[in-house]
Parts: structure tokens; sequence; C-alpha cells
């Protein structure tokens, strides 16, 4: 039997939709904590619903992104465990070299010719396993992080606030500048989008549309990825 269709039976199916149910059912019981938490801050029905219809909507452009990974895995992978994985870590990247380094150490590569039944189930192995690091690490460990970020700050309770800002700062730009580096395409991508960030917000401040800087971060995204599709 050829792999892809053991990849894409329904018993696969059926495997990888029960972790996408319980990744569900995880999102809307966060969300609901989050929005009675805020009730029980005093916050605003108004200001929680403004939040979380701005989160779904930047989650729009890295979602795109995603999507296009998934179409790429699914050509090695199949439909169900590709998306299954990419429901769960996101990044196309690791998938494809933790797919590739399963297939080498049976002698073969991803999407070569003799990539069989052995070689997709290594590959599914060690994306499998590969990504336990994380995980494991965030359940022994996510508890601690507020402390940990508390005993930086010094007991400086009006610190924590720019901290935090500084942290993600540092991470945006850790992450934007590879791309910057590596110039043309990447590059020009970068700054096109970040252009247009500042575009929409600087509009909806002017025009006073709420709207317009919940949608800035999707729209600035789907920008600079078609501007990045260009080169």
């Amino acid at each position: 039997m050829d792999y892809l269709k053991i990849a894409n039976s329904p018993a696969m199916w059926i495997a990888c939709i029960i972790p996408i149910v319980v990744l569900w059912f995880q999102a809307l019981k966060f969300m609901n904590m989050a929005f009675k938490t805020g009730q029980k801050m005093g916050m605003k029905k108004e200001t929680l619903m403004t939040g979380l219809r701005t989160g779904l909507i930047s989650s729009i452009g890295p979602s795109c992104a995603i999507l296009i990974g998934m179409m790429a895995l699914m050509v090695n992978m199949g439909a169900p465990f590709s998306w299954m994985r990419l429901s769960y870590i996101g990044s196309v990247m690791y998938e494809l070299m933790a797919a590739n380094f399963g297939a080498m150490a049976v002698g073969t590569k991803l999407g070569a010719p003799e990539f069989g039944k052995l070689a997709f189930s290594n590959a599914v192995w060690v994306q499998t396993i590969g990504a336990l690091g994380w995980l494991v690490v965030c359940l022994l460990f996510t508890h601690k992080l507020e402390l940990v970020r508390t005993k930086i700050a010094g007991g400086k309770i009006k610190f924590l606030p720019i901290m935090t800002a500084a942290a993600m700062l540092g991470a945006f730009a850790y992450m934007c500048a590879p791309k910057l580096l590596a110039g043309h395409g990447n590059a020009i991508s970068l700054i096109i989008g970040m252009l247009s960030m500042v575009f929409f917000i600087k509009l909806s401040d002017k025009s006073h549309a709420k709207w317009l800087k919940e949608w800035s971060l999707g729209f600035a995204m789907l920008i600079g990825m078609f501007v990045g599709s260009l080169f």
C-alpha cells in the first residue's frame, strides 16, 4: 500500500481529530476563564469584547501563513497529520525539518521517490517526540513565570508593564532581524509590513475608526506576505 493511502486514511483522520477537539476545548475554556477573570477585576464588558475581537482579528495573518505551510507539508505527510501538527505547533519550518530528519534516519529524505511507509512512520515519531520538550517545560514551569517576572522587576510594580513591553519588543526584534539582514525580498516584505502597520494606526487615530486599529495587524501581515511573494 502506498504510504499516502495510510496517511490520508479514515483511521488517521479519526486519530488526528481527537487532539484537535481537545485543542478547541482548551481554547474556548481559556477564553471563558479570561473573560470571567476580567469581569472580576472590574473591566468593562465592552473592553473585554474589544480585546477578544482584536485577538481574533490579529490571528488571521499568522493563520494564513500556517495554512500555506500546511499545504506544503500535506504533499509529503498527508492532510490529517499535517492539519493536526500545525494546529498545535504552528511552525512549518520545524515540521519539515523534523520530518526530514526522520526520513534521513532510515536512509532517505522528505519528498524522495523512496520515501515510503517506514520513512513516514519515522517522520511522524520524530515530529511528535521532538515537540514534547517545550510542552513539558510549559507544564512544569509556566506557573513560576510570574514569580520570575516579579523578581526581575525587584518588587517595583510600576516597572512590570515596562519590562513586559520591552520583552515583547525584544522578541519581535529577534524574529525580524534575520529577515532584515537577509535583504532583498525578506527585508522589503518586513519594511512594507511595518510601514503598513504605522499607516493603519495613524489612519485609525485620524478617522477615529476603532475597527481599523483592530484589523491593522492582520492587514499589515497580509500586505507583507503579498509583497514577499513577489520576490
